[in-house]
This record gives structure tokens, C-alpha cells and sequence, in this order.
């Protein structure tokens, strides 16, 4: 038990004492009392909307925007500190309830709001000049991203009832998957075990054990095959129905609506993935040479996750982990090495098991302090200790963002996993280059292999199986054997012969496609990892200029576009497929020297 002792658990005491703490209970009313004194205002500018006046609540618009960013602050803490006790305990009933509490305040703030979004989203260039004080200048990018999007927006009436429907609707699905995750009991060689518990298996070291695991997951999920299909199924036909409405005066699809809210073009996409399918061969060459190392001819699903075979079957303990991440990140930065000590001391990382705990790691923060949080299941082996670099990557990006205005700190999925895999990329090559022997050395590049294996095939197969679902979903709902269908397609098309069969529930036991406030969670993965072997590219270029560099782009990914992003920074234009290539040709050298270590 040495491993489970030396992990910290969260200290959010600053943020409430604990989930009962009455002072949540006065948040969530103050909240509504913000939220019902703009009513008024909301109403003022639905009139000005219908009439056509708009100069005249120009005033109007300025106090509701103001006000709505104190109130976003104090939703934003609530809806965090919730979350996370969830997230270590999926049964907390007190918790569960202040959730749909919460949801219910959000959404009502949503529809309040509705009015003064159309409102900055229709209204002509030079009034909204007029809107911006120095106060304000903060949301201008914000609020151009809502005018790009200004031929989908509705008339205020409907804005505010498709927000009111979604607490109910389309949010409701998303809850649904999350409580039912929280809740699965997996049969694993004969134990009953948690689902967190069972998907922590799969990346331990035990051969044996990772399949039971994995096919103790596979069972359990198969229990509930027609609860998540439902759950998808609704989703995806909610989105298409909500599109179908914005498509009045220009069609929008459904890919459109994620690159808006990735803040990318379609070219973009589509470079990224056909540049991709052009190189799967590199993932699907990664895959076959971590099978070759295992003594197998195809590598089994179960052992996708798993670390390289070690002689001592060491595990590292929480500390030795920290230790490690604060030295890599020491080679580029004393500040950024300092920061992971600090998220340690802090107790801003909680990361030992509990009963009702949530699968997955993630990094979060509390908008009232500027304080981030990150969320993993520490175990011991090589893969926790990078998944921990990954979170706290996350983490030092919002760190160093939290001068700025909060209005210019929200950045897009495409761009958050920037600073999380350009971490994961600096421990590992700390680690290979300070490690002495062939089998550490060989432990750490597999780590490559694994990311490789997973962004050049795993993640795409995501998506080509979600764009798969949506455009049967246009005319049909699904079976759970029509989702296993394609999901068995995607891997087939993407891994091809590299696995020894493919997971083809893995619809069901993959968070991201239940994730009802965003579809298509899954390039921007691919585009992070890319993009992060991109921007360390330019290091050597660069030299001691590099770390400020760098932190000048993160600081830029909550005000820009991603094309505009990299034009600036790197000038580089990311609509065409040469700037993927060279990304991808660094993936492919680290598979060669995989691949030289296996030999």
C-alpha cells in the first residue's frame, strides 16, 4: 500500500470547507438574484431586437455583459467544485443533488442571456464599437467568434428555449453516461471491482490481468449496450435537429459546428486527417513492434495501454513521479519546474484511489481564485507518471495565463492539448536521455510508441467512426450492433491487420462520445499532439529564446484562431498538409528508434 500512501489528495478548502458548506447553498442563490435582475435588461433588448432599435440599449447590452462575467465566475467555481467531488465520489447524494441544482441555475442564466448573445451577434460594426469600453475590450475576441457564427443565430425567443430545453435534453444524456460510468461494477478474474479500478488494469503490467480486465469492462458495458446507445443516439439527433433549425439562411453541418467551436477552418481538418491516414502506417508499425516485444504476433486490444515488459516490475512512487516531471520540465524552465512542485505541495492534485471514483484524469480550476486542479488514478507504473506530466501540462498553461482578463483565457480543444503532450514529449525525452540502460531506454521510447499508436490510428478511428454515426443517425437511430458495427469498421480501416481483433464496444466505454456539450472529441488530440511536436521543432531555432516564446503562444490560444495562432508564432499555415508532415516525420523517427531498441 506504499504506492496509495504517497499520493495527495485535493485541498479546495479555500474555494468551501466541504460539500455541505452552507456558503455553496448562498453562491447558487446569489447567483439566481444576478440572474433575475437582468431579466429586465434580457427583456428591453428582445424588444430593441423586434423593433429594430438597437442603438437605443446600447447601455443595456454594456451592464448585462458586466454583470455576466461576475455572474460566470460564480457559476464557474460551483459547477468546478462540484465536478470534482464527483469525481471521487460518483455516489455522493448531497453532491448529485447540487448538480441539478446547478444545471438548472446555468440554464436559466443561458435563456436570460440568450437576448444579449443575438444582440452582439446581429448588430452592425460601428454600434458594437460603441459597446466596448476598456472594460469590455476584453470580450471583443469572444464575441467575434459568436458574429462568425452569425448566420446560424436564431431570433432571441428560440435562442433562449433551445438553452432551457437542453437542461432536460440534450445535458440530461451526458449525466446519464457519467452516472452510470460512476456506478459499473466490472467482473475481473472473479472480484468485483469499480470501473475506474478495472480501466486502471488494463494499463498495469500483468498480462492475464489486463484481459480479464479488459473483457470485465467489455461484459459490463454490454449490460447497459441499449441505455448507451440510447444515450448516443439522442445526442447526435439532437445536434442534427438544432443544426437542421440554424441552417435557415445557410446549410450547416455538422463538422462545421466543430471546427467553430475548435476555432479552425475545414481545410484544416481535413489536411490534419488525410495527412494522417497517409501516415497510419507509422502507428500501425508501432503497434506490431510493442507486439514484437511482448512475444506476440498481433497485439490484443487489452494491450494497447499497457507499459513495456519489466524485469523488476517496478512502480513508482507519487513522489519519485513528481520528482521527475519538475526535473524535465527544469531543462526548459526553472518557473515551469517550480510550478509542478508547487501543484504538489499545494495538494492541487488528488490522486489516490477511492471506492466511487471516476475513470480518466483531467485538469480543471477554480475561476475564482485562478487556481488549477488536476484529476488522475495514480498507480505506480510509466504511463501514470506521463498521463501526471500530460495533466500537469494542462495545468502550467492556465497557470501562465492567469494575469490576463478571464475573458481571454478560454481557449479551444484543439489548442488545450498543446501544453499537455508538449509536457508528456519533455519528461520522455528527460527520462531517455538521463536513463542508462537499454531496457529503460527502451521503456520510455515505448511511451512513443504508444502515443504514436494512439494519435495515428486510435484517435482518427474515433472520428471516422462518429462522422460514421451522424450521417446514419440523419435517417435512422442505431442498434448497439449497428454502433459495433461501425465502430469495427473505424479500427479495421485504421489499425488494419497490426491487432488481433478490434474493440468494437468501444463506443460504450469511451467517455468522449456520451459528452453532451461537445461532438467530436476527439481530433483535436490529434492536432495537440501534432501541433506540440510542431512548436518544440523550433527549439534549437530559437535557443534561449524558445520558453518565452512559447509562453507567449500559450498566452495567445485564448485570443486567437488556430491558423491565425500559428501564423504569428511559427509561420506556419496549418490549412496545408506539408506543416503536418513534418510533425509527422518527427513521429516517424521516434518509431525508428523504437523500433532500432527493439532489434
Amino acid at each position: 500500500m506504499e504506492i496509495l500512501n504517497d499520493t495527495t489528495v485535493w485541498d479546495n478548502t479555500n474555494i468551501y470547507q466541504s460539500i455541505d458548506d452552507p456558503k455553496i447553498s448562498e453562491d447558487l442563490n446569489k447567483a439566481k438574484e444576478l440572474i433575475s435582475s437582468q431579466s429586465s435588461n434580457a427583456e428591453l433588448i428582445s424588444k430593441a431586437l423586434d423593433s429594430g432599435e438597437l442603438k437605443d440599449v446600447i447601455g443595456v447590452a454594456r451592464e448585462m455583459s458586466l454583470i455576466g462575467s461576475n455572474l460566470s465566475i460564480i457559476l464557474r467555481t460551483l459547477g468546478t467544485y462540484i465536478s470534482t467531488t464527483l469525481s471521487v465520489d460518483s455516489s455522493n447524494s448531497t453532491a448529485k443533488t447540487l448538480r441539478s441544482n446547478y444545471a438548472g441555475v446555468a440554464a436559466s442564466k443561458s435563456k436570460v442571456y440568450s437576448s444579449l448573445s443575438v444582440y452582439l451577434t446581429i448588430v452592425d460594426d460601428s454600434l458594437l464599437e460603441e459597446f466596448f469600453t476598456e472594460e469590455l475590450e476584453s470580450k471583443r475576441f469572444q464575441i467575434g467568434l459568436m458574429r462568425d457564427f452569425k448566420d446560424h443565430t436564431l431570433d432571441a425567443k428560440r435562442e433562449s428555449l433551445i438553452n432551457g430545453l437542453s437542461t432536460d435534453g440534450l445535458s440530461a444524456w451526458g449525466k446519464l453516461y457519467n452516472d452510470i460510468s460512476g456506478s459499473l461494477v466490472c467482473d475481473v478474474d472473479g472480484k468485483k471491482v469499480n470501473y475506474a479500478s478495472a480501466a486502471s488494469m488494463t494499463r498495469g503490467g500483468d498480462a492475464k490481468l489486463r484481459e480479464s480486465a479488459w473483457r470485465g469492462v467489455q461484459s459490463a458495458w454490454t449490460t447497459h449496450e441499449e441505455s448507451i446507445a440510447a444515450i448516443l443516439n439522442a445526442i447526435n439527433g439532437w445536434r442534427l435537429e438544432e443544426a437542421s433549425v440554424r441552417s435557415e439562411k445557410k446549410d450547416l453541418h455538422y463538422l462545421d459546428i466543430s471546427c467553430s467551436q475548435s476555432r479552425i477552418k475545414r481545410d484544416t481538418l481535413d489536411a490534419l486527417i488525410s495527412s494522417t491516414y497517409e501516415n497510419r502506417k507509422v502507428g500501425q508499425r508501432a503497434v506490431k513492434t510493442m507486439a514484437k516485444v511482448f512475444g506476440k504476433d498481433k497485439l490484443g486490444p487489452w494491450d494497447l495501454l499497457a507499459p513495456a515488459p519489466s524485469k523488476d516490475g517496478k512502480v513508482i512512487p507519487f513522489s519519485e513521479a513528481i520528482d521527475t516531471i519538475e526535473k524535465a520540465f527544469n531543462r526548459l524552465s526553472p518557473e515551469m519546474g517550480a510550478f509542478a512542485r508547487m501543484m504538489y505541495e499545494k495538494n492541487w492534485i488528488d490522486a489516490r484511489p477511492t471506492e466511487f471514483r471516476k475513470p480518466g484524469a483531467y485538469c480543471t480550476g477554480f475561476a475564482n481564485v485562478r487556481e488549477p486542479r488536476v484529476f488522475i488514478t495514480y498507480s505506480g507504473s510509466m504511463g501514470d507518471l506521463i498521463t501526471l506530466a500530460h495533466e500537469i501540462g494542462h495545468a502550467y498553461h492556465s497557470w501562465v495565463m492567469r494575469d490576463l482578463p478571464i475573458d481571454e483565457t478560454a481557449y479551444s480543444m484543439t489548442l488545450a492539448e498543446t501544453a499537455s503532450i508538449f509536457a508528456e514529449t519533455l519528461v520522455r525525452e528527460y527520462l531517455f536521455d538521463t536513463l542508462e540502460t537499454k531496457e529503460e531506454k527502451l521503456e520510455i521510447s515505448w511511451q512513443n510508441a504508444e502515443s504514436a499508436a494512439a494519435m495515428l490510428c486510435n484517435i482518427p478511428a474515433r472520428f471516422e467512426f462518429e462522422k460514421e454515426l451522424v450521417e446514419k443517425r440523419k435517417t435512422q437511430t442505431l442498434t448497439p450492433n449497428e454502433m459495433k458495427g461501425l465502430m469495427g469498421g473505424a479500427w479495421k480501416n485504421w489499425y488494419e491487420d497490426s491487432l488481433s481483433e478490434y474493440d468494437e464496444m468501444f463506443w460504450a466505454t469511451k467517455l468522449h462520445f456520451s459528452i453532451a456539450e461537445l461532438g467530436f472529441y476527439n481530433y483535436p488530440y490529434l492536432f495537440g499532439y501534432l501541433f506540440s511536436l510542431g512548436v518544440l521543432a523550433q527549439r534549437d531555432k530559437l535557443g534561449e529564446g524558445f520558453n518565452e516564446a512559447y509562453v507567449n503562444l500559450l498566452r495567445d490560444t485564448g485570443r486567437m484562431k488556430a491558423e491565425d495562432l500559428v501564423m504569428k508564432h511559427l509561420g506556419k499555415d496549418i490549412t496545408k498538409s506539408e506543416f503536418w508532415f513534418d510533425s509527422l516525420k518527427i513521429v516517424e523517427d521516434q518509431i525508428v528508434t523504437f523500433e532500432e531498441l527493439v532489434k
